[in-house]
């Protein structure tokens, strides 16, 4: 949105709502005999919101913590953000995950499968999300497997990640747009595997406290069940209304409206900062500055035939800013809404 500013105009910048999102990520390393593989995976349950789907994973408890790579996380955010805002990015496939083990002769580089198989070396990855508190809570599950009979020392584990949205060219045509898979997390993790055993790493990776209005912001890593955020072509829509006193003041009302027109992100201390500009005309008269933010964010998965949608979450949130500063006679809102992923 482009606003022409004039003499004795008054640019009131405020910062429209602030939220922290918690980044988790903790990891488990296993090794086991042979011919304990059999009895060793079981089914688990996870949820979609309401819905639940089994997966194979080994045993998730006493996982220990790693160590967030904001830098690397900055730029996956970045590139999402930028795709699922603008309907536009790289269109060709990037793999999916990835973990790296330093060893005493080099690096171990499982790459994603899809599934767990015998004598190979692979990633899979499964994906919860559910609702806790009025927030949601966003997880993804990394299964990398070693069932081969290579025998190695580690000293370090990465991890690995890329993430996708789905749109639509322009010639109105489906197409999933990809960010570059980059390192996530690590952790120093000194293990042996040897010949005759089979090696397991589970990496749980989460999102936390993510309000309903913010879930268009959260990175989609790719995953074994291909559900992606849509970006704003494809049908996810996010608008800003300003109440002026002399509109409709509602979702598709009539006030004044603003949309995301950029994006910022930046990395400060232990946490990636993403920044969402709003530009809106909010006219005269005005002695309080109420804004209300509209989000219909939906998920897809592809078949045969095109994407299919899985389901939609729409939101709405208001709240009221203090006064335009006095003494001008037009007054934009220049409002951001921030949010902080805080990792730990």
């Amino acid at each position: 949105m482009t606003v022409r500013r004039r003499a004795g105009d008054v640019i009131k910048k405020v910062v429209l709502n602030k939220e922290i999102v918690k980044i988790k990520g903790n990891y488990k390393v296993i090794l086991i005999k042979k011919d304990e593989f059999k009895k060793f995976l079981k089914l688990v349950k996870l949820r979609i919101l309401n819905k639940e789907y089994e997966a194979l994973m080994p045993p998730l408890d006493n996982m220990q913590k790693n160590t967030i790579d904001v830098n690397g996380l900055s730029v996956l955010m970045s590139q999402f953000l930028s795709e699922v805002t603008t309907s536009s990015g790289n269109t060709n496939s990037t793999n999916p995950a990835q973990m790296v083990l330093t060893t005493q002769s080099g690096t171990v580089n499982l790459t994603y499968t899809g599934s767990v198989r015998v004598n190979a070396q692979g990633v899979s990855v499964y994906w919860q999300i559910f609702e806790d508190n009025d927030s949601f809570v966003i997880q993804y599950y990394y299964v990398g497997y070693d069932t081969t009979d290579s025998s190695y020392t580690t000293s370090q584990i990465e991890l690995y990640a890329s993430a996708f949205s789905f749109g639509r060219n322009s010639t109105g045509g489906g197409v999933a747009y990809y960010t570059n898979i980059v390192r996530i997390a690590y952790a120093n993790a000194s293990f042996t595997k040897t010949s005759d055993s089979y090696l397991f790493i589970v990496w749980l990776i989460q999102f936390q406290n993510v309000p309903p209005y913010t879930l268009l912001f959260i990175p989609t890593f790719q995953n074994n069940i291909n559900i992606g955020v849509n970006d704003i072509n494809q049908g996810s829509n996010y608008a800003v209304y300003i109440n002026n006193n002399n509109c409709n003041f509602s979702c598709g009302g009539n006030c004044p409206k603003g949309g995301l027109t950029g994006l910022v992100t930046y990395v400060q201390g232990n946490s990636v900062i993403a920044e969402f500009p709003v530009e809106v005309v909010i006219g005269t008269g005005v002695s309080t500055t109420e804004i209300l933010i509209c989000s219909s964010v939906g998920f897809s998965t592809y078949s045969i035939g095109g994407w299919v949608q899985v389901f939609t979450i729409s939101t709405r949130f208001n709240t009221t800013l203090s006064p335009p500063v006095s003494g001008g006679t037009f007054y934009l809102a220049l409002a951001t809404i921030t949010l902080i992923f805080q990792t730990s």
